[in-house]
Protein backbone atom coordinates (compact mmCIF):
# COMPACT_ATOMS: atom_id res chain seq x y z
CA UNK A 1 0.00 0.00 0.00
CA UNK A 2 1.68 3.47 -1.30
CA UNK A 3 0.11 6.74 0.92
CA UNK A 4 1.17 10.35 0.08
CA UNK A 5 0.66 12.73 3.15
CA UNK A 6 0.21 16.09 2.71
CA UNK A 7 0.90 19.15 5.04
CA UNK A 8 -0.64 22.58 6.06
CA UNK A 9 0.44 25.35 7.75
CA UNK A 10 3.49 25.33 9.19
CA UNK A 11 3.73 21.98 8.19
CA UNK A 12 6.90 20.15 8.27
CA UNK A 13 8.22 16.78 6.57
CA UNK A 14 9.77 15.77 10.17
CA UNK A 15 6.42 16.19 11.39
CA UNK A 16 5.41 12.99 9.99
CA UNK A 17 8.11 11.23 10.98
CA UNK A 18 6.14 9.08 13.80
CA UNK A 19 3.66 7.90 11.45
CA UNK A 20 5.83 6.95 8.99
CA UNK A 21 8.08 4.73 11.17
CA UNK A 22 4.44 3.59 13.10
CA UNK A 23 3.23 2.47 9.38
CA UNK A 24 5.85 0.86 7.85
CA UNK A 25 7.07 -1.33 6.60
CA UNK A 26 2.88 -1.89 5.48
CA UNK A 27 2.66 1.38 4.13
CA UNK A 28 4.80 2.96 1.89
CA UNK A 29 4.60 6.28 2.49
CA UNK A 30 6.48 9.89 1.08
CA UNK A 31 5.68 13.29 1.85
CA UNK A 32 4.45 16.63 -0.01
CA UNK A 33 4.73 19.66 2.20
CA UNK A 34 2.47 22.81 1.17
CA UNK A 35 5.23 25.22 -0.30
CA UNK A 36 4.96 27.71 -2.52
CA UNK A 37 8.48 27.29 -4.32
CA UNK A 38 7.72 30.19 -6.85
CA UNK A 39 3.85 29.47 -7.14
CA UNK A 40 1.36 32.37 -8.19
CA UNK A 41 -0.82 33.29 -4.78
CA UNK A 42 -4.04 31.19 -4.97
CA UNK A 43 -7.49 32.67 -6.96
CA UNK A 44 -10.28 33.05 -4.93
CA UNK A 45 -13.19 30.46 -6.33
CA UNK A 46 -9.97 28.82 -8.64
CA UNK A 47 -9.07 26.60 -5.04
CA UNK A 48 -5.56 25.09 -5.12
CA UNK A 49 -5.15 24.90 -8.99
CA UNK A 50 -1.51 25.76 -9.07
CA UNK A 51 -0.45 23.25 -7.00
CA UNK A 52 -1.91 20.29 -8.77
CA UNK A 53 0.90 19.65 -11.26
CA UNK A 54 3.16 19.57 -8.18
CA UNK A 55 1.01 16.97 -6.58
CA UNK A 56 0.22 14.95 -9.50
CA UNK A 57 4.38 14.66 -9.69
CA UNK A 58 4.31 13.21 -6.24
CA UNK A 59 1.34 10.89 -7.11
CA UNK A 60 3.23 9.29 -10.28
CA UNK A 61 6.29 9.01 -8.19
CA UNK A 62 4.45 6.71 -5.42
CA UNK A 63 2.44 4.85 -7.68
CA UNK A 64 5.33 3.83 -9.61
CA UNK A 65 7.22 3.06 -6.58
CA UNK A 66 4.60 0.44 -5.89
CA UNK A 67 2.15 -1.76 -8.25
CA UNK A 68 1.09 1.30 -10.11
CA UNK A 69 -2.52 1.34 -8.79
CA UNK A 70 -3.26 4.91 -7.37
CA UNK A 71 -2.10 5.41 -3.68
CA UNK A 72 -3.92 6.74 -1.01
CA UNK A 73 -4.16 10.61 0.04
CA UNK A 74 -3.51 11.56 3.85
CA UNK A 75 -4.62 15.41 4.91
CA UNK A 76 -3.73 16.98 7.40
CA UNK A 77 -4.95 20.24 8.12
CA UNK A 78 -4.80 22.36 4.99
CA UNK A 79 -2.89 19.81 3.30
CA UNK A 80 -6.68 18.05 3.78
CA UNK A 81 -8.22 20.59 1.87
CA UNK A 82 -5.87 19.68 -1.28
CA UNK A 83 -6.13 16.32 -1.07
CA UNK A 84 -10.17 16.64 -0.56
CA UNK A 85 -9.97 19.05 -3.68
CA UNK A 86 -7.93 16.44 -5.79
CA UNK A 87 -9.65 13.68 -5.16
CA UNK A 88 -13.24 15.92 -6.34
CA UNK A 89 -11.82 16.54 -9.71
CA UNK A 90 -9.51 13.13 -10.63
CA UNK A 91 -11.03 10.37 -8.12
CA UNK A 92 -9.63 7.82 -10.17
CA UNK A 93 -6.00 9.04 -9.87
CA UNK A 94 -6.71 8.09 -5.49
CA UNK A 95 -7.48 4.46 -4.05
CA UNK A 96 -8.75 5.87 -0.92
CA UNK A 97 -8.59 9.57 0.98
CA UNK A 98 -7.54 10.05 4.99
CA UNK A 99 -8.84 13.70 6.17
CA UNK A 100 -7.20 14.15 9.50
CA UNK A 101 -8.14 17.61 11.11
CA UNK A 102 -9.08 19.06 8.16
CA UNK A 103 -11.80 21.10 6.23
CA UNK A 104 -13.85 21.50 2.60
CA UNK A 105 -13.37 25.11 3.06
CA UNK A 106 -12.08 26.98 6.13
CA UNK A 107 -14.49 28.72 8.88
CA UNK A 108 -12.57 30.68 11.15
CA UNK A 109 -13.69 31.04 14.97
CA UNK A 110 -12.81 33.82 17.60
CA UNK A 111 -11.10 31.30 19.77
CA UNK A 112 -9.20 29.43 17.27
CA UNK A 113 -5.51 29.70 17.08
CA UNK A 114 -5.39 30.19 13.30
CA UNK A 115 -7.80 32.72 13.94
CA UNK A 116 -5.14 35.01 15.89
CA UNK A 117 -3.77 37.97 14.33
CA UNK A 118 0.20 36.52 15.68
CA UNK A 119 -0.39 33.19 13.81
CA UNK A 120 -0.66 35.49 10.35
CA UNK A 121 1.96 38.40 11.17
CA UNK A 122 4.89 36.21 12.84
CA UNK A 123 7.48 35.69 10.68
CA UNK A 124 8.94 32.00 11.65
CA UNK A 125 12.22 32.83 11.30
CA UNK A 126 11.55 34.60 14.54
CA UNK A 127 9.93 31.63 16.36
CA UNK A 128 12.53 30.76 19.43
CA UNK A 129 12.14 26.80 19.35
CA UNK A 130 12.95 26.04 22.80
CA UNK A 131 10.71 29.21 24.24
CA UNK A 132 7.86 28.66 22.20
CA UNK A 133 8.09 24.89 23.18
CA UNK A 134 8.22 25.95 27.01
CA UNK A 135 5.99 28.31 26.85
CA UNK A 136 3.18 25.94 24.97
CA UNK A 137 3.83 23.23 27.21
CA UNK A 138 3.85 25.19 30.65
CA UNK A 139 -0.14 26.37 29.49
CA UNK A 140 -2.07 23.16 29.80
CA UNK A 141 -5.09 24.57 27.03
CA UNK A 142 -2.15 25.27 24.36
CA UNK A 143 -0.22 22.04 24.83
CA UNK A 144 -3.40 19.85 24.60
CA UNK A 145 -5.05 22.21 22.11
CA UNK A 146 -1.73 22.31 19.50
CA UNK A 147 -0.33 18.63 20.43
CA UNK A 148 -1.67 16.85 23.16
CA UNK A 149 -1.97 17.13 26.87
CA UNK A 150 0.63 14.26 27.84
CA UNK A 151 3.29 15.38 24.76
CA UNK A 152 6.59 15.95 26.90
CA UNK A 153 8.80 19.64 25.88
CA UNK A 154 10.95 17.68 23.61
CA UNK A 155 8.65 16.90 21.11
CA UNK A 156 6.89 20.36 21.00
CA UNK A 157 10.23 21.82 20.58
CA UNK A 158 11.29 19.49 17.98
CA UNK A 159 8.21 19.81 16.13
CA UNK A 160 8.40 23.98 16.13
CA UNK A 161 12.60 23.64 15.05
CA UNK A 162 11.13 22.18 12.58
CA UNK A 163 8.59 23.78 11.37
CA UNK A 164 10.73 27.43 12.07
CA UNK A 165 13.87 25.58 8.93
CA UNK A 166 10.83 24.66 6.63
CA UNK A 167 8.43 26.96 6.62
CA UNK A 168 9.21 31.15 4.94
CA UNK A 169 7.01 33.97 5.48
CA UNK A 170 6.57 33.57 1.82
CA UNK A 171 5.11 30.35 2.35
CA UNK A 172 3.26 31.07 5.14
CA UNK A 173 1.95 34.11 3.31
CA UNK A 174 1.43 31.59 0.65
CA UNK A 175 -0.51 28.67 2.83
CA UNK A 176 -2.37 31.16 4.99
CA UNK A 177 -3.94 32.60 1.54
CA UNK A 178 -5.67 29.45 0.75
CA UNK A 179 -7.88 29.93 4.24
CA UNK A 180 -10.02 32.24 2.47
CA UNK A 181 -10.81 30.88 -0.46
CA UNK A 182 -14.42 30.42 -1.69
CA UNK A 183 -16.00 27.43 -3.21
CA UNK A 184 -16.04 27.03 -7.10
CA UNK A 185 -19.46 24.99 -7.21
CA UNK A 186 -21.96 24.00 -4.62
CA UNK A 187 -19.47 20.95 -2.94
CA UNK A 188 -22.43 18.99 -0.93
CA UNK A 189 -23.61 17.17 -4.16
CA UNK A 190 -20.07 16.42 -5.31
CA UNK A 191 -18.85 15.00 -1.55
CA UNK A 192 -21.13 13.13 -1.18
CA UNK A 193 -20.39 11.32 -4.66
CA UNK A 194 -16.82 11.44 -3.84
CA UNK A 195 -17.33 9.28 -0.69
CA UNK A 196 -19.65 6.33 -2.43
CA UNK A 197 -17.14 6.04 -5.46
CA UNK A 198 -14.24 5.86 -3.01
CA UNK A 199 -13.15 4.57 0.89
CA UNK A 200 -12.92 8.20 2.70
CA UNK A 201 -11.86 8.12 6.33
CA UNK A 202 -12.41 11.25 8.83
CA UNK A 203 -10.82 11.32 12.01
CA UNK A 204 -10.77 14.50 14.19
CA UNK A 205 -9.30 15.34 17.33
CA UNK A 206 -11.31 16.31 20.55
CA UNK A 207 -9.46 19.43 21.72
CA UNK A 208 -8.01 20.96 18.33
CA UNK A 209 -7.43 24.52 18.86
CA UNK A 210 -6.51 25.39 14.97
CA UNK A 211 -9.36 22.93 13.35
CA UNK A 212 -12.07 22.25 15.88
CA UNK A 213 -14.00 19.00 15.22
CA UNK A 214 -17.07 20.62 13.58
CA UNK A 215 -15.15 20.94 10.44
CA UNK A 216 -15.07 17.18 10.42
CA UNK A 217 -18.56 17.27 11.28
CA UNK A 218 -19.17 19.06 8.67
CA UNK A 219 -17.71 16.82 5.66
CA UNK A 220 -19.41 14.20 7.75
CA UNK A 221 -22.84 15.27 7.51
CA UNK A 222 -22.26 15.55 3.68
CA UNK A 223 -20.71 12.75 2.88
CA UNK A 224 -22.88 9.79 4.63
CA UNK A 225 -20.99 6.87 2.69
CA UNK A 226 -17.75 7.83 4.76
CA UNK A 227 -16.20 6.52 7.85
CA UNK A 228 -16.10 8.65 10.53
CA UNK A 229 -14.41 8.17 14.09
CA UNK A 230 -15.07 9.59 17.24
CA UNK A 231 -12.92 12.29 18.20
CA UNK A 232 -9.50 11.22 19.51
CA UNK A 233 -7.86 12.60 22.28
CA UNK A 234 -5.04 15.32 22.02
CA UNK A 235 -5.60 18.51 19.99
CA UNK A 236 -4.36 19.29 16.76
CA UNK A 237 -0.84 18.17 15.53
CA UNK A 238 -1.77 14.93 18.62
CA UNK A 239 0.21 12.52 16.14
CA UNK A 240 3.88 13.84 16.47
CA UNK A 241 3.17 12.74 20.65
CA UNK A 242 1.86 9.09 19.66
CA UNK A 243 1.24 8.35 16.12
CA UNK A 244 0.61 4.37 16.79
CA UNK A 245 -2.69 4.37 17.62
CA UNK A 246 -3.50 7.16 14.37
CA UNK A 247 -1.21 4.05 12.48
CA UNK A 248 -3.39 1.54 13.60
CA UNK A 249 -6.93 3.15 12.08
CA UNK A 250 -4.92 4.11 8.98
CA UNK A 251 -3.66 0.88 8.14
CA UNK A 252 -7.01 -0.89 9.02
CA UNK A 253 -8.68 1.03 7.02
CA UNK A 254 -6.63 0.82 4.39
CA UNK A 255 -6.77 -3.01 4.41
CA UNK A 256 -10.28 -2.67 4.47
CA UNK A 257 -10.76 -1.66 1.04
CA UNK A 258 -14.17 -0.45 -0.62
CA UNK A 259 -16.02 -2.53 1.34
CA UNK A 260 -15.13 -0.97 4.69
Amino acid sequence: MELLLLNGVYGAPEHFDRLREALAPDVATAVLPFRREGLPFPVRHRGFAHLIPRLEKAIDALASSGNGRPPALFGFSLGGALALEYALTWPERVSALVLVNSFARFQRGPMQASSMPAVWSWPPAWAHPRLTAHIVHRNEWLRRGLFHGEAPREAIERSVRAATIATTQDDLRYQLAHLDLGSPEPLAPALGALARRIPVLLLSSRDDLVVPPRHTDWLASRMPAARRLPPLEGGHAFFQHDSRRLAGIVREFLESGPSR
